[in-house]
């Protein structure tokens, strides 16, 4: 029997948000749009997932121009986004005003396809967005989020699959995002659905395991009708497989794709071109076969991310520990897939588990409402030590947890009267508050986009010398880079690390688009974190300058390059968001001090000098790794000081935020 197999193409989507931490530019998109347009794919994913947080938070880039844009340019194949139910596109549960015009917009903006899914795959977290995209005149992909525990098996798949159908999907979506799914497996998984839903079957793996191109030839002889894959340089590791081995792979048989691959070989160059201006991004960990993810379940976008974040706090070599970690905590949990944002909340509560040395003494926010079912019902009931732990005897929700929210946009356009007018800016704000009130601010000043890392050279940068003579400056090592002082500005960068000769290190900074390379030697023999003195000297050559802003999270420091990557850039401080450069705190911390156990961004402090405290009264929220974490007093006692105020990035975990004398 022949069957033709179709192809959703990853490339600007998932593919870059696995391997390089969703970081491509719509620009780069844009000159190789049309030839994509013309293979003759199923669909091309382009929007949703984490594309639309990073696009303002690191971008500085409009979500929704991206999508406009792309749908200028592709005129006759389908896009697709991915769309995380009641989560929209973040990270916890949004009301159903939110919900309903967020599809709407998405759909009236250029998407056709919507894959809907759910972290817990609970319907409750489903049905509405499904009946809202299909009101829209959208195509309904109901995704099953694939993994494999003590209570996950085909035919609890199978019962899901069928509810998915009877609300309305009109495709069934297996989307195995860590790569698990085995070539069995898939076999009999994809046969049963086929048998017993009657619906098409669209299967979505990542390469991680190295299990996925067999899993995808022996879901085609199970009778699946659409594959997800990612053009060649974009593919592979924590990505999908590519797309022109597949396709060739196929080739000649009764699954044969009927792409052409001269015209796909001609795409994958454009992309490798592209790739090199993201390499820096790219860590060696994202694109190896990991033996170890059967045992952490690690998806590809959350490794990429995990890696990145790690390098942020300086806790690579946690890595191992962390992962291990990432599977108790998720047996913990009661076995939750690990895709956004259950992904975020059993990882993040794994990187506080192993660096505060002690499991959850320190819990996320997130992790709070995981536990109390803010998020759904968990797969497994979750264990009464760990909710002892995680809420106490904070009330548990069974119901649908929506229903528990009141609406919001109308509250967000008043706060937003004179700031923005569309209804997308008042969604981007729901979404993601503080984000995008930095985005606008910047974008009514005409800054952006934001490359991440530096393109191939063009130009030589010019030097402004009057700069270079004044450019005495004090240097702190910060979490991806350093705190930089020049003269009475502030700035906190990349760089280009030279090799050390003579006791000085050489580093080239990149400020205002203009050259400076110093020579940075120790003052005097401090201890580690002391400040360092940097002296001019004659500029080098480097790419063409590009607008860099500090970013808004504790996450968003580029990673410092080796020693021959391009030059890191930066913007002056009076373009970031509020934040504060401290020196490092020397030693240990006081008695009674409570500090970050991370490196983070303070949101909020709830406590003020003289106010008396008792165990475990929240003292301020430090977002970190895209999570809010509460702090909470680790004993009874009356608080002495408060250094810590809400925008203020915190790179020092012995610097006391709060000191509080204890009874």
């Amino acid at each position: 029997m022949t069957k033709k197999i179709q192809i959703m193409e990853t490339a600007l989507r998932d593919a870059h948000q696995s391997l390089f931490a969703t970081r491509m530019l719509t620009e780069d998109m844009l000159p190789i749009l049309e030839k994509m347009d013309s293979v003759g794919y199923y669909s091309l994913e382009a929007w949703g997932g984490a594309t639309f947080d990073v696009c303002m938070r690191y971008l500085l880039e409009d979500p929704w121009q991206r999508l406009r844009t792309i749908r200028k340019h592709v005129k006759k194949t389908r896009l697709q986004m991915l769309l995380r139910g009641q989560n929209v596109v973040g990270y916890r549960h949004y009301a159903d005003d939110v919900l309903r015009k967020f599809i709407e917009k998405a759909k009236a903006n250029g998407i056709d396809v919507f894959r809907i899914f759910d972290a817990l795959n609970d319907p409750r977290n489903l049905e509405l967005a499904m009946k809202t995209a299909k009101k829209c005149g959208g195509v309904v992909e109901g995704a099953i989020s694939y993994t494999t525990s003590p209570v996950h098996n085909v035919e609890a798949f199978v019962k899901f699959a069928g509810q998915l159908k009877d609300m309305g999907s009109d495709v069934i979506c297996v989307k195995d995002m860590a790569g698990l799914l085995s070539p069995m497996d898939a076999f009999d998984l994809v046969k049963a659905l086929k048998e017993q839903v009657k619906l098409p079957i669209h299967l979505h793996c990542h390469s991680a395991s190295g299990m996925a191109p067999m899993s995808y030839l022996a879901a085609c002889e199970a009778g699946v009708d659409i594959l997800d894959t990612a053009v060649s340089p974009l593919s592979g590791g924590t990505s999908q497989p590519a797309t022109e081995a597949i396709v060739g792979a196929l080739k000649g048989s009764s699954f044969d794709t009927g792409l052409d691959i001269a015209l796909l070989a001609e795409i994958g160059d454009y992309f490798e071109t592209i790739k090199e201006r993201y390499c820096q991004l790219i860590d060696p960990l994202a694109f190896r076969v990991d033996s170890r993810l059967f045992i952490h379940q690690i998806p590809g976008g959350m490794m990429s991310n995990l890696i990145s974040q790690l390098k942020e706090q300086n806790a690579m070599d946690k890595f191992h520990e962390v992962l291990e970690e990432t599977g108790r905590v998720r047996k913990d949990m009661g076995y939750p897939p690990l895709v956004t944002p259950t992904s975020q909340i059993v990882g993040t509560q794994a990187v506080l588990n192993v660096l505060s040395k002690s499991r959850y003494k320190v819990v996320s926010k997130q992790t709070k409402d995981y536990v109390r079912g803010l998020y759904g019902k968990s797969p497994a009931p979750i264990p009464a030590d760990i909710v002892k732990a995680c809420v106490g005897n904070d009330k548990l929700i069974t119901s649908r947890p929506a229903d528990d929210l009141s609406p919001e946009l109308e509250k967000a356009r008043a706060d937003l009267a004179g700031v923005v007018e569309s209804d997308e800016d008042v969604l981007s704000y729901v979404l993601f508050p503080q984000v995008a009130l930095e985005f606008f601010k910047a974008r009514k000043q005409g800054r952006g986009p934001v490359r991440a890392c530096v393109p191939p050279p063009e130009k030589p940068a010019p030097v402004n010398t009057k700069v270079m003579h004044e450019a005495h400056a004090s240097l702190t090592p910060s979490g991806g880079g350093y705190d930089v002082l020049l003269g009475d500005r502030s700035f906190t960068v990349g760089v280009q690390r030279g090799r050390p000769a003579n006791g000085a290190t050489p580093l080239t900074l990149v400020i205002d688009g203009q050259t400076i390379s110093v020579l940075v030697k120790p003052a005097d023999k401090k201890p580690s974190g002391q400040t360092a003195t940097a002296t001019a000297a004659p500029a080098q050559p480097v790419a063409r300058p590009l607008q860099t802003i500090p970013p808004a999270g504790p996450a968003a420091a580029p990673t410092p390059a080796p020693a021959a990557a391009p030059v890191a850039t930066a913007a002056p401080a009076t373009h970031a968001p509020a934040r504060e450069t401290r020196k490092m705190s020397e030693g240990a911390p006081p008695r009674g001090a409570v500090c970050a156990p991370m490196p983070g961004k303070i949101v909020s402090v709830s406590v003020k000098p003289g106010e008396r405290v008792v165990k475990g009264q929240r003292l301020f929220i430090l977002e970190a790794m895209k999570m809010e974490n509460e702090i909470d007093a680790p004993f009874a006692g009356n608080v002495e000081a408060v250094n810590a105020q809400p925008g203020m990035t915190v790179s020092n975990t012995n610097q006391p935020l709060i000191v509080i004398k204890p009874d």
